[in-house]
């Protein structure tokens, strides 16, 4: 009998071992059902440990998560392992696991066993313990989407991530200075996506996405001290602004770790410039949401555009310009700092305009009938909004261009400030379009017209539009033509 078949044998016993224990815990202990499932989650993730010192073959490494991506799809559908099943039996995260562990078997079995047992890993213990302690003593719980979350949670997911990295690392290569930066960075985007990530997709996301960083900060030349620096200040500067965002009720909570995320990430790629630039799109667009807000009321009861930001909001804002901060990042192009100049301009352009304009004296007119309709519906326009609009883009472009003159010493022209006031405004337009024309449009029980898929808790009967057009893919489509066609005037 060769090694690796000897291997492979080790292999399942191991696995068959750890679900054999999680079906004894499960219905024969008082423990929660969620314990039973990471126990298995963090247990199973140990496989790799194992097989990277029993299995040579990639052939036979394998077989055993092919077999379980089988196994676990009927027991997902038959409920043969309670203690890896949700109750609710809507997630596919049982199957998602054995595919992480296939596809890191693929790309790293035969070049870097490290660096896929990093990811896998940060999986297995980095998820797992994030989850069961998050419920143990979890509080200021949220929901981003339908995932709840805490934030005892995100703070041990990173923790943890943090020492595996380290810890595979310093063994594999040494334990030094990079080698901790290089962790710190791993845990950070790891901890992110575990965040977003929905639908048990995380159990894909994760493990990939922090083997992937890993092998590319490994193989990256040159200091990366520069980035860590900026991570760390980054972290502490959006901290303190979306803490201070949500308890002002800018941002729901979801928002707030939204907004240390995209403000984190954009400060690590463009520096204070991009920071700044977002920091001035959200102070100045969340002042005016709170500008008569009490008048505004009514117009929030039925539509998406006011209130305090979530997650998926900040993003929905947000992420075109984070966009071209990493491809700035990646090119060094002073053309990629004015792509995300003109996202935020049309971000603000968009927020001015629906904040100030549902203040207009008469009601907007729809782009699609001309007729004059409810303030602050989709696809409805006003000279007071549009105009509103325009300044808030100037805004940005002023800021931008300058900055860039004088602080970066960019040779720039100033007509750029003309440009990137023009490609707000023009995706504050779009907008309107996407939404006369494209975004869902529901009947609430008083026969009005909402933009809200589900009030009270019920499902609204689809008037006009494409149901998951929602308002924030509009946002974000919108702000991302915008700066695509400002690239032809550029």
């Amino acid at each position: 009998m060769n090694n690796d078949l000897i291997g492979l044998i080790i292999s399942f016993l191991f696995v068959f071992a750890i679900l054999i224990i999680g079906e004894i815990i499960n219905r024969f202990t008082d423990t929660d059902d969620e314990f039973s499932r990471k126990f298995v989650h963090i247990g199973v993730s140990n496989w790799w440990i194992i097989a990277m010192f029993t299995i040579e073959s990639i052939y036979y490494a394998i077989i055993p998560p092919i077999i379980f991506i089988v196994l676990n799809y009927i027991s997902y559908k038959k409920e043969y392992f309670s203690s890896i099943e949700r109750n609710d039996n809507k997630s596919l995260g049982t199957v998602y696991y054995p595919i992480s562990l296939l596809i890191l078997i693929l790309v790293f079995w035969e070049t870097n066993l490290y660096i896929g047992a990093i990811g896998i890993l940060i999986m297995g213990y980095g998820d797992g313990l994030a989850a069961l302690i998050g419920i143990k003593y979890g509080m200021n719980e949220f929901y981003i989407g339908k995932n709840k979350k805490s934030i005892i949670g995100i703070f041990t997911m990173f923790i943890v991530s943090l020492i595996i990295s380290i810890i595979v690392l310093g063994f594999s290569i040494s334990f030094n200075i990079r080698i901790f930066m290089m962790s710190f960075i791993i845990s950070f985007i790891a901890t992110i996506f575990e965040i977003i990530t929905p639908y048990g997709l995380d159990n894909i996301t994760v493990p990939v996405i922090s083997s992937l960083v890993a092998y590319l900060l490994l193989n990256m030349e040159g200091d990366i001290t520069i980035y860590i620096y900026r991570l760390i200040i980054g972290l502490i500067f959006s901290g303190f602004i979306s803490i201070l965002a949500y308890k002002k009720k800018s941002l729901t909570k979801s928002g707030m770790i939204g907004a240390i995320i995209l403000g984190t990430i954009i400060y690590i790629t463009t520096g204070l410039y991009g920071a700044s630039t977002m920091i001035l799109f959200f102070i100045s667009s969340s002042l005016l949401s709170h500008y008569k807000k009490r008048y505004k009321e009514n117009v929030a009861k039925q539509f998406d555009k006011t209130g305090n930001r979530d997650l998926i909001q900040v993003f929905a804002n947000g992420g075109v310009g984070l966009l071209y901060g990493i491809l700035y990042m990646v090119y060094d192009s002073p053309i990629h700092l004015v792509l995300l100049a003109a996202s935020f301009a049309a971000a603000n352009a968009d927020t001015w305009s629906t904040e100030i304009g549902v203040l207009n004296n008469k009601p907007p007119l729809s782009l699609r009938s001309f007729r004059r309709v409810p303030k602050g519906t989709s696809g409805a326009v006003s000279p007071l909004g549009t105009l509103v609009g325009f300044l808030g883009s100037l805004l940005i472009g002023v800021y931008s261009i300058l900055y860039m003159k004088v602080v970066l010493n960019f040779d720039i022209s100033l007509t750029y400030i003309i440009i990137i006031a023009f490609a707000g405004l023009l995706g504050s337009l779009i907008d309107s379009v996407f939404g006369a024309f494209f975004q869902g449009i529901y009947i609430d029980e008083k026969n009005n017209e909402t933009e809200k898929k589900f009030i009270n808790g019920k499902k609204r009967k689809l008037k006009r539009g494409i149901s998951f057009f929602n308002n924030d893919i509009v946002n974000f489509l919108s702000i991302f033509i915008a700066t695509l066609l400002s690239i032809l005037i550029i």
